[in-house]
């Protein structure tokens, strides 16, 4: 989510926890393999979170990310 900044004429992006839930289930619905249901969303955006102390995950790389998410995958 982003808005444009009235005085430099650039984005100002805010990242929260919403925002942080919101990619994950982007990313694991993006391939069409997968649900947000097939995966523990709230304990991966935890997780993640923990990792790059911030709630911009491209701030982690992506191997990385993928790691974390696949390790919550619900059997």
């Amino acid at each position: 989510m982003s808005t444009p900044s009235a005085r430099s004429g650039h984005a100002d992006t805010t990242f929260s926890r919403e925002s942080a839930m919101a990619y994950v289930i982007d990313a694991v619905e993006s391939t069409g393999a997968a649900t947000r249901h097939d995966f523990d969303i709230d304990r991966i955006v935890t997780t993640v979170y923990a990792m790059a102390d911030d709630w911009d995950f491209d701030t982690l790389q992506r191997a990385t990310f993928w790691r974390i998410t696949s390790s919550f995958i619900k059997l």
